[in-house]
């Protein structure tokens, strides 16, 4: 916990154009801090394991470059480099608070905000409510009005409770037991032909491809879902295992695919780790 691994960073970058006040964004995410408990958590070594610790209060400071004297390239220079020492600056997760932001000034009226959150606080849908309440935050503040955001009926450390609670022995038992009978044949990797050996030991070096449909067939596609009673996502998931399976030579096709793990009403609104991998097996010769 104490040397870490920028491995869990959850970085994002956006950039603003139009007067920003710095002073009010300080305040929006010393508020935001304050709402949701998890960003002021640390974790420690406890007598049975790993121990979280909330504290009461945690200061927040953002960081300010200001690159307006340099010229296009220099400034361009300037934002990638304090971008990777922003995004790969590993945290502390027995002193640090869970939540970084910094501010890049190009000119007098634009610039890059940077936030980036420890995938232990955060996940997809709390980088989307960090912005949501940002947004609303500062547009009150701006305008000298009050935090305009309803109380939090409940905290993270709430559900991690609930869920300790509701995981009893037997409980985890009998999903552990349910879980290894439908995984039990599974193959542990694909047998997808590969450009290049695998390694033995797992790498970080994989890329990320995007597609996007035309419209016409988006709505073909949904249209077919609708006709056969699927989700879009279950009509492309099996569209993807049978070219999967065709290309591997295989049968069982196994892929994981992330969920919001979020079915409480109460769970929508808070910022912390929630997102689940749920594995998918398919037999495609059935």
């Amino acid at each position: 916990m104490h040397k870490g691994s920028a491995q869990y960073n959850m970085p994002a970058a956006f950039d603003v154009s139009g007067t920003l006040d710095l002073q009010v964004v300080e305040a929006v995410l010393q508020t935001i801090i304050d709402r949701h408990e998890v960003l002021k958590t640390v974790y420690r070594d406890g007598e049975q394991g790993a121990e979280q610790l909330i504290r009461q209060q945690a200061h927040f400071t953002l960081s300010v470059d200001d690159v307006r004297m340099h010229d296009a390239a220099q400034q361009q220079q300037a934002i990638a480099l304090a971008m990777t020492e922003q995004f790969t600056q590993p945290f502390d997760l027995t002193r640090d608070v869970m939540i970084r932001a910094g501010y890049i000034q190009t000119a007098d009226d634009e610039g890059v905000l940077l936030f980036n959150m420890h995938h232990i606080a955060s996940d997809g849908w709390s980088m989307q409510v960090l912005v949501k309440e940002f947004v609303q935050l500062y547009q009150a503040y701006s305008q000298e009005q009050r935090n305009p955001l309803a109380p939090l009926a409940i905290q993270y450390a709430d559900y991690a409770q609930w869920q300790r609670d509701y995981l009893s022995d037997t409980m985890l038992e009998q999903q552990l037991d349910y879980w290894q009978q439908q995984l039990a044949d599974v193959p542990p990797v694909h047998s997808l032909p590969l450009d290049y050996p695998r390694p033995d030991i797992k790498q970080h070096q994989g890329a990320c491809v995007k597609s996007t449909l035309s419209k016409d067939v988006a709505q073909g596609l949904t249209a077919l879902a609708k006709a056969q009673g699927l989700t879009p996502f279950m009509l492309l998931h099996g569209a993807l295992s049978l070219l999967l399976s065709r290309h591997s030579n295989a049968q069982e096709i196994v892929i994981g695919t992330p969920v919001a793990n979020r079915m409480q009403a109460e769970l929508e609104p808070l910022i912390g780790f929630f997102v689940n991998t749920l594995v998918l097996n398919v037999n495609t010769a059935q």
